[in-house]
């Protein structure tokens, strides 16, 4: 048995064309793409780029800089399998000169990119309240206000008030459950349709997209207030809420943040467990 099938990656021999045709490959590389040599031959004409979802005129333009500079290609792109599946591969491909030909080793990297992914997925949720973190949350709101479909928008900025006093006299590990209690009832109160997160410390966010109105508005403020409540050996722990619904789309995050901020500030100042709504 030669080295091109004793090789565990996928091993082709293709032409220097807009196809990469295969002239040859190993049982690795048709393992890995679930087609049998007869059917790409069959089915795509033994046409490589076949199976490539990405964009071909990328992927094209490194192949033609790889040829004119001699440089060895290393890149990545995407598959579709004859299951259907969407792989991630990882392509190292020498260039012959003499015959026009690549020399090419594939490698299935699927597995590396759902970690990836997954580790970009947990990095932006805030681990106690299982909500985005301040930043994820920033970045989310920011690409919804970019939206041209939006007509209006909202914000909630939720403080819980005496948190701190419960932290100091209970201890944290109180004051953690009740960050993870109300990570679970915003979720209750607004569903998947709104951008949830925390911010920080015992401060929450919630950004609404087309409020239909006012007055459903007014009505989460008061759930909010309802569910939002905590007495702890005679610690009560409520919410303090600065609201503002832009019916003009206007604001930018910082606006519409500065903005539920400075109600918030005047909420917790005059009328502590109550909330403050502005429409613009």
């Amino acid at each position: 048995m030669s080295f091109f099938e004793k090789i565990s990656c996928g091993a082709l021999i293709c032409k220097n064309d807009p196809y990469s045709t295969i002239i040859e490959a190993n049982n690795a590389f048709y393992n890995l793409i679930g087609y049998t040599k007869e059917e790409m031959s069959e089915i795509f004409d033994n046409k490589f780029s076949a199976l490539v979802i990405d964009d071909l005129n990328e992927i094209l333009k490194k192949v033609s800089n790889a040829v004119k500079t001699k440089n060895v290609l290393d890149y990545e792109f995407r598959i579709r399998n004859k299951k259907g599946d969407i792989l991630w591969i990882h392509d190292i491909a020498t260039y012959n000169p003499e015959d026009d030909l690549f020399y090419v080793v594939i490698m299935d990297v699927t597995y590396r990119e759902k970690i990836l992914k997954n580790i970009s997925k947990f990095s932006e949720i805030d681990s106690l309240s299982q909500l985005l973190n301040r930043g994820a949350l920033e970045k989310k709101i920011k690409k919804k206000i970019s939206n041209k479909k939006i007509e209006s928008q909202a914000m909630f900025l939720i403080d819980l008030d005496n948190f701190k006093q419960l932290n100091d006299t209970k201890g944290h590990q109180v004051g953690d459950e009740i960050i993870k209690i109300v990570g679970e009832k915003l979720k209750l109160i607004f569903g998947k349709e709104f951008i949830l997160g925390r911010l920080g410390g015992d401060e929450f966010l919630v950004y609404l997209e087309n409020p239909s109105s006012e007055n459903i508005l007014h009505h989460y403020a008061e759930k909010i207030l309802n569910n939002l409540k905590f007495n702890s050996d005679n610690v009560v722990v409520e919410a303090s809420i600065g609201a503002i619904y832009d019916t003009t789309k206007k604001f930018s995050f910082e606006e519409l943040y500065n903005l539920s901020d400075i109600n918030l500030y005047e909420t917790k100042n005059t009328q502590k467990g109550k909330y403050i709504l502005k429409t613009f």
